[in-house]
């Protein structure tokens, strides 16, 4: 299975000059947890809610007049829609991150997948499994 089948999309996207307080708006608005900065659909990186938190808010930064450039994750891991979970898996842990990109074959952002979603996904299918065991008990 692909991470195609686990993204949200579609992401919240703010150009690189938006202020800290457009991101957080946006965030408490669209209940997300980060914001894609991105230009012409190109993901340039990311900010989120504790960048917010740590970079501006303890740093004692000025929220409306600090752009979303100043701040955010630059660089950040992108993933291909194509890549398997396993793969988004390994990347998270290794660099310790909650939330990852996605971008197609073009490298436009396409969605986002989130520690919770691969979570959940993991939910189901142990609760799959479960009734598979369930259902094999009764019928012994």
């Amino acid at each position: 299975m692909s991470i195609r089948d686990l993204l949200t999309a579609p992401v919240q996207v703010l150009p690189p000059d938006a202020t800290c307080n457009e991101a957080a708006r946006m965030m408490r608005d669209e209940n997300v947890g980060c914001v894609v900065v991105a230009e012409d659909g190109q993901p340039l990186g990311i900010v989120t809610d504790r960048d917010l938190t740590i970079r501006v808010l303890a740093a004692g930064g000025e929220t409306q007049k600090l752009q979303l450039r100043d701040v955010m994750s630059e660089e950040p891991i992108f993933v291909s829609v194509d890549q398997s979970i396993d793969q988004v898996v390994a990347a998270m842990r290794d660099l310790a991150i909650r939330r990852v990109p996605v971008v197609d074959e073009e490298g436009e952002l396409c969605g986002i997948v989130s520690l919770d979603d691969l979570l959940l996904r993991l939910v189901d299918q142990l609760g799959s499994l479960a009734e598979a065991v369930r259902a094999e008990l009764a019928a012994a």
